[in-house]
């Protein structure tokens, strides 16, 4: 059952990894919608891949970093949107 829990473990990392270099390809990309979807991606990734580790190896605190990555990806994306949108968003109305 360990090497089961084990080989889980080795897949979703080696998944979460490729997830992030297609965040990270999209993060550098130049239209801004893709720059959110990447960083946003890169943020769900790694926020899940210390879960992840913190299953592995009983880390207890690493939850809490985890859902912190998460809240402070999501207020990033939005106020790098209210930035953005309110350079750009004033000249089309």
């Amino acid at each position: 059952m360990e090497l089961i829990f084990n080989l889980i473990i080795i897949f979703a990392i080696l998944s979460l990894t490729f997830s992030a270099l297609v965040g990270l390809r999209l993060a550098f990309k130049k239209e801004t919608s893709n720059v959110l979807i990447g960083s946003s991606l890169i943020t769900v990734v790694i926020g899940t891949m210390i879960v992840l580790i913190s299953l592995k190896y009983n880390i207890p605190f690493a939850d809490s970093i985890a859902l912190v990555i998460f809240l402070c990806g999501v207020a990033g994306n939005i106020a790098f949107s209210k930035v953005i949108g309110g350079k750009y968003g004033n000249k089309q109305r």
